[in-house]
């Protein structure tokens, strides 16, 4: 079967976990290269190369599937680095953008200033055309209104031109002709059709999208050839897939044509990885809380499926895509420690990043961040950083910390750095709050799952914070993303907007358009050569009631809907409105306004390899850390994480110690090994 190899870069560290014929063999970290993100790919095909004992050539031309995670899209966009951008639109609609959903995030705030549009209403031309809502043509396309706004955005040197006109989604006919007109006219431009990228109702959700989607083609394009290049160079011959917003994967040419789904690809195979641990557990509710070295991630998996939400955001601009549900905050290892002007401890969002760091790395950074507090708490082991590649200086901790914290608010370092640890937690907590409770989760009910290499000092203050009592720590921790890059199966979705109602019923439309959509999916699956027997196509509605302007997406079982299946439909609706909301009206009509086909080509998930027998003692070495429990600072044992086996137990205080994450394993807990390769911390 050849090797299997998923990456995922991050602010701080990019992550690589490889499978071969079937297997898990190894995971490895690598700081992140900003300047050049596919150096710190490189290095991490290196460190695995080596562990392989290959040369980085022979081990890339053995890879039969090479999946890669980024945050390259999300980090342009919210740092402007993306092409400038036009907007062709109707008559009458170049001030959608510019209103949105109102102009203020705080409506009944009226000394706030108004929000920036995605782009300002001079890049918005209007066109002469017109549709109505069943898709009739009330006015055709005037083809000299369409050269002259071309010419328009040519003056504002405009690079890419998205195309949005009022129901297309009925009728693309407009839009396709106008494709047309901008292929002969403007061949260079990058360019963005509305009922192609996300054909939804809408119309600021959906301009929104497809502005987002061609402001990205060309610095994604840009991205991704250079990493395939670099690739093909070193030796890949396989499949090069990226991870989409949806927690599965994609061939580098469909997100080059739709690269808005690669906008959430970073954290989102998170979950998934997650929720596999959770399964081999029995449990079918977690929390998945990732700690790297720039942001906290969390997420929840729900009766046994990742949270997916439509209302993902960017920059406050609406999606409209489908993605995993993740809150991301900028609480990491990397996250800088101040006093403010006001004599406040504050901690992130600002981070130190991989270059140049946190202060104890000695790469150039001087400012404290939460790493150094962490060391300074003797949480960190300044010898075994990355398996001993990088030596921690526990000195430069201690000056940073004086010199940015303790001095200025009249602390020890230890008193600081107790207080960064404290301020950070409680972001954390918060965002763990906001995805639970106020969204009627209750996560004493959840099970925690660890992910990101910073995490695991961390975790256990935080279920006790919030009342968890059981903690999964697989040993692939510090790169689950990759690990879940690796699991991710291909996954490939559209809509179809047919408005319709479980009273009046279009079968005929609603059929068609599911069909469609199936053969799309269909055409996606064969073209990546899935056997029939590993395809799954899945639809969903997204329904409402009568006059509402929000939907739920609702499971539809056929991909062929008849009138039998109506009553199913409906009940489905009433029952999740119910769910949601506390609240439902059985005996009111349904709108179903949008349907989902999603076509996923199922991957066998990479086993873990069979336990080995110990080499050596669990024991490490003697160590002091602060116990957050007892609040004295403690002479504690290490134990090698790696190199526990099936039912292992160890009580604490005592910290876990693998080459890229450390455990801290205060008094009154206890970690035990599973027979799944992970560890499963409760209080004793």
């Amino acid at each position: 079967m050849g090797y299997r190899i998923g990456t995922d870069i991050g602010g701080t560290f990019t992550d690589l976990s490889l499978a071969r014929d079937g297997i898990l063999v190894g995971r490895f970290k690598s700081p992140t290269t900003p300047q050049k993100l596919s150096q710190g790919v490189l290095n991490c095909v290196c460190l695995a190369a080596e562990y392989a004992q290959k040369s980085m050539e022979e081990l890339l031309s053995e890879t039969e599937v090479f999946v890669h995670g980024s945050t390259v899209a999300t980090n342009a966009v919210i740092e402007g680095r993306v092409a400038k951008t036009g907007l062709l639109c109707t008559q009458g609609t170049k001030y959608s953008l510019w209103r949105g959903e109102g102009r203020r995030d705080n409506v009944f705030d009226f000394t706030a200033p108004p929000r920036e549009p995605l782009i300002l209403p001079r890049y918005c031309v209007e066109i002469d055309e017109r549709i109505n809502a069943e898709g009739g043509i009330v006015r055709e396309l005037q083809v000299e209104s369409v050269i002259n706004a071309i010419e328009v955005l040519k003056k504002l040197d405009c690079e890419a031109v998205a195309v949005t006109l009022l129901w297309s989604i009925r009728n693309d006919i407009h839009e396709r002709l106008v494709l047309d007109l901008l292929r002969l006219h403007w061949p260079e431009a990058a360019v963005s059709l509305s009922s192609q990228v996300q054909p939804v109702l809408r119309e600021y959700t959906r301009a929104s999208c497809t502005v987002l989607n061609v402001m990205l083609k060309p610095v994604v394009r840009a991205y991704l050839d250079e990493l395939g290049e670099t690739l093909r160079e070193k030796g890949l011959d396989g499949k090069l897939l990226v991870v989409s917003s949806d927690g599965g994967v994609q061939p580098v040419e469909e997100i080059l044509e739709r690269p808005v789904y690669m906008l959430f690809s970073g954290p989102s195979t998170g979950p998934s990885a997650a929720r596999q641990f959770a399964n081999e557990e029995g449990i079918d509710d977690a929390l998945l809380v990732d700690m790297g070295g720039t942001s906290f991630d969390v997420s929840t998996v729900i009766e046994g499926q990742v949270t997916m939400t439509r209302d993902g955001r960017i920059n406050d601009f609406p999606t409209g895509i489908s993605a995993v549900e993740i809150l991301t905050m900028g609480a990491g290892g990397g996250s800088v420690a101040r006093v403010d002007s006001g004599g406040l401890l504050t901690v992130g969002p600002e981070s130190a990043g991989s270059e140049p760091g946190p202060a104890c790395y000695q790469r150039g950074g001087t400012l404290p961040t939460v790493t150094d507090a962490y060391l300074a708490l003797g949480y960190l082991i300044p010898d075994n950083f990355l398996g001993g590649r990088m030596e921690l200086s526990l000195e430069a901790a201690n000056e940073a910390i004086a010199l940015h914290v303790s001095d200025p608010l009249g602390l020890s370092v230890e008193d600081a750095a107790l207080g960064i640890i404290r301020v950070v937690n409680e972001r954390m907590i918060n965002g763990i709050l906001e995805m639970t409770v106020r969204r009627g989760i209750d996560p004493r009910s959840l099970c925690l799952v660890t992910g990101g290499g910073a995490t695991g000092v961390a975790v256990v203050d935080l279920a006790r914070e919030l009342g968890i009592t059981k903690i999964i720590v697989p040993r692939e921790t510090s790169v689950l993303c990759a690990l879940g890059a690796v699991n991710a199966n291909l996954k490939w979705s559209n809509v179809a907007s047919v408005a319709t109602s479980i009273k009046s019923f279009a079968t005929k439309d609603v059929n068609r358009a599911l069909l469609d959509l199936k053969s799309e999916g269909r055409r996606f699956l064969e073209q990546l050569k899935v056997p029939e027997s590993k395809r799954r196509y899945e639809v969903s509605v997204s329904a409402r009631y009568p006059l509402q302007v929000t939907e739920l997406d609702i499971p539809c079982s056929h991909d062929n809907v008849r009138a039998q299946d109506l009553n199913q439909l409906s009940t489905d609706f009433h029952e999740a409105y119910f769910d949601r909301y506390s609240v439902s009206e059985p005996e009111n009509d349904v709108e179903l306004v949008a349907w989902r086909m999603t076509a996923t080509g199922l991957v066998d998930a990479p086993k873990r390899p069979p336990p080995v027998e110990k080499q050596s003692t669990n024991f490490i070495c003697k160590t002091r850390f602060y116990d957050s429990v007892s609040q004295t600072w403690q002479q504690v044992p290490t134990t090698d994480l790696d190199n526990m086996l099936e039912s292992d137990c160890v009580a604490g205080p005592t910290l876990l110690v693998a080459k890229d994450t450390t455990v801290v394993i205060p008094t009154g807990y206890s970690a035990k090994m599973a027979s799944g390769g992970y560890v499963v911390i409760s209080p004793s």
